[in-house]
Order: C-alpha cells, then sequence, then structure tokens
C-alpha cells in the first residue's frame, strides 16, 4: 500500500492511495487499486500486459508515471521517495512476470480507510519511533523530535516544504544546514537544550536565507551553551518571540535593534553586562532580565567623529533600505563589512565613525512587562551615528 501526497490522471491532482494486490489466493491476476478522497471505494487498473511504460526518471524527488494501456491512463505520482521506489520496484517485477507472486509475498487486494484528514503533526520522543526508512509524511507542518539526544540535524526535514513548526528541544545538535533558512513557510523553531554554543559563530549561516528572514516568529535558543549572539540575528524581520534564557551571553549585538516586529524577548539567566543602545527603539511588550550581572563601573566614553568615507556613507544608505543581500548578490568582503555594523540608538548604522557612551535607562517606563532582579534601571551600550542623536538621546534616556 503505497501513500501518495498528489496524484493526477491527467486531471486536477488528488491526494489517495495506491494498492497493488491479487483478487484472491487462487487468482494470480493482478490489479493495482487506486483510491482517492472523491473516490473512497477506488478504480481498479489490471496489471498483466496492461501496463504501457513506467517513468521514472524523477523519481528520487518523489515522482513518477505509470502509463496504462486501458483505459488509457497516465497515473502521475508525486509521494515520498522511498515508499515510492518500493511500490515501483514492486510493480515492474509483477509486471513482467520474471518473478513468481509467491516470491513477492503480495496479499489480496484490499482497499484503505481513506480519511479527509490528513495528519500534520508528528511527534518522536523515542528512538524506536524515529522513521530512518520511510521518511517524514511530506505534508508535515509541525514537527517535534524531542529528547532523543541526536547530535546531527536530519536533512530529511529540509524536504518537507510544508512545515510550520519545527520543535528539536532537548537534543545534542550543534549546527543546522544553510538551507533550513529556505524552507517557505517554517514560523516557528525551538531549539532549546542543545549545544549550538559549542560550534563556530560561522555556522549560522541558516539566517541568511530570504525565507526564514521574512516567515520566523518564534526563536528558541534557551540553554544552549551560547557565549555569543551572530549579528546577522538582526535579519529576521518577522521575529515576535526570542529566548535567549540560560546561556552564558555577556553582550548582544547591536543589530537586535533591527528586530522591528520583536514583542517578547527572554535574556534571563546570563551574565550580560549591557543591553544594545539599538534596542531603545524597539516596542517590546515583555522583557525578562533577571538572574544578569549589569554592569555598574564607571560609565566610559568613545568618541570616532571623523568625517565618514564613502564606503561608509553608502553603506549606511544601504543598510536603511532593509535590502536582503548574501554573498551570491554581492562580495563576501562587502557582506561581513555590512554585518559588522553597529547601529545609533535612532536605527542608523555606523562603521569607522561613531560616538559611544553607556546609558542607564528604566525598562518600565517603556515596556508593560519587566522581570528583574535588582532594579529595572539597565544600562545600555549605546553608538551614535552623529553629534546631533549623542546630545539629543542623551537628555531624554538620562
Amino acid at each position: 500500500m503505497h501513500n501518495l501526497t498528489n496524484l493526477s490522471i491527467r486531471k486536477k491532482s488528488q491526494r489517495g492511495y495506491l494498492v497493488i494486490g491479487r483478487q484472491s489466493i487462487k487468482n494470480d491476476e493482478l490489479y493495482i487499486l487506486l483510491q482517492t478522497e472523491q473516490n473512497k471505494c477506488g478504480t481498479k487498473y489490471k496489471v498483466n500486459d496492461n501496463i504501457e511504460m513506467i517513468f521514472v526518471k524523477f523519481i528520487e524527488n518523489g515522482k513518477a508515471t505509470i502509463r496504462i494501456k486501458e483505459p488509457p491512463h497516465d497515473l502521475i505520482i508525486q509521494s515520498d521517495a522511498i515508499p515510492l521506489k518500493s511500490f515501483i520496484h514492486v510493480l515492474k517485477l509483477a509486471s513482467s512476470k520474471k518473478v513468481h507472486l509467491s516470491t513477492l509475498a503480495i496479499s489480496n487486494l484490499n482497499g484503505k480507510k481513506i480519511s479527509n484528514t490528513q495528519k500534520t503533526k508528528i511527534t518522536v520522543k523515542k528512538n524506536s519511533e524515529y522513521p530512518t526508512l520511510q521518511g517524514f509524511p511530506r505534508f508535515t507542518e509541525e514537527l517535534h523530535i524531542i529528547g532523543l539526544d541526536r547530535k546531527s540535524f536530519d536533512l530529511q526535514i529540509l524536504k518537507l516544504n510544508r512545515l510550520k513548526v519545527l520543535d528539536l528541544s532537548n537534543n545534542q545538535i550543534t549546527s543546522l544546514p544553510k538551507d533550513l533558512g529556505s524552507l517557505p513557510h517554517l514560523q516557528q523553531l525551538i531549539l532549546s537544550q542543545n549545544q549550538l554554543g559549542k560550534a563556530a559563530i560561522s555556522k549560522w549561516t541558516w539566517l541568511d536565507q530570504n525565507n526564514i528572514r521574512n516567515t520566523l516568529c518564534l526563536l528558541d535558543l534557551s540553554c544552549n551553551f551560547l557565549t555569543e549572539i551572530p549579528e546577522k540575528i538582526g535579519k529576521l524581520n518577522a521575529l515576535v518571540n526570542l529566548k535567549l534564557s540560560c546561556n552564558s551571553l555577556i553582550y548582544l549585538p547591536q543589530s537586535m535593534g533591527n528586530l522591528i516586529s520583536l514583542k517578547y524577548l527572554d535574556l534571563s539567566q546570563n551574565s550580560l553586562q549591557f543591553l544594545p543602545g539599538s534596542m531603545r527603539k524597539l516596542r517590546l511588550l515583555e522583557i525578562d532580565v533577571s538572574g544578569n550581572s549589569f554592569s555598574t563601573t564607571k560609565p566610559y566614553y568613545e568618541s570616532i567623529m571623523q568625517l565618514p568615507s564613502l564606503v561608509e556613507c553608502a553603506a549606511r544608505i544601504f543598510l536603511k533600505t532593509r535590502t536582503n543581500y548574501n554573498a551570491s548578490l554581492i562580495p563576501n568582503t562587502l557582506v561581513k563589512y555590512l554585518d559588522s555594523a553597529k547601529y545609533c540608538v535612532c536605527g542608523t548604522a555606523c562603521f569607522q565613525y561613531f560616538l559611544r557612551k553607556p546609558l542607564c535607562f528604566n525598562l518600565n517606563s517603556t515596556i508593560c512587562s519587566v522581570k528583574f532582579s535588582n532594579d529595572s534601571t539597565v544600562p545600555y551600550d549605546c553608538f551614535f551615528c552623529t553629534l546631533h542623536c549623542f546630545r539629543f538621546y542623551s537628555k531624554v534616556m538620562s
């Protein structure tokens, strides 16, 4: 029996099942039974001397076509590659008559009860439940692989183009593949209790992909041994909820201020000394900064306010457009330069030329819900793109 996610008989595609079998033990006549949601009783197609051709050029992509002589039909199949290969293999052996049916262990032709709803949520909590051979159903929208101590990311997940929620919590994963960021509908990525902090920051290339920037709403990186967060996290335009609790973070990237959709931020149980000054322009609803050791040392002051170079002026203007960029579009040296930007409290990027000064600010004055250990007034590490911004925000935030 073979589950088809998409099957067409030169008509509109339908979901259904293909079954190959005999009418009875005494009858060696083979049939293919096609069942769909619209035709639950199914349609039978004779196999013996009735298969004109089987097209398998794209079977690695889960695609095949069976050309029937009578009635003249093309069964165009799109499914998971592994079970499709098994089905086609049995069909070829049976139609060739080179192998006896008893050798193939083909059972009687029995249909399957068709449900109008497909299971879109898959949860795996035991290694014995993991679908190593058959893979995950192509129509999976929510996948939970929890507490299996997996050390690597399963690349077959990248084939789940309908995936919206991916939960890999409580494993031992150290890095994620670049193509994870290309999943077209991924909204929630839960990676808590893994080991992402043990890999180099260069392994976060999945954040460079356009799809994930515009779809990801929730990112849970809590309990991952993180000592730093890549600057490119600021490219997640749709991110609403970010969880970074229970790590070893000392500072956060200034690009955090670019998370224009962010409403909920959990920074608890880290070693933060400052918050990025660029975060002042975020409109958060809830923040948790409890369990941090914010700096109480004497404030420092840094000034590099020379005339900006043409490269810096151009980079500032380009980053204001929020245009997506990566090494496939512009030189990698320029990508690294743009990623190294610091951000003024006003949101403007700055590189070699800026003013820098820590300023303290009361979180309760702008955020609805604040969780803190000692004091809701915390220091911000502020960069300023001009002397005007420095004077204005020094007055507003003091």
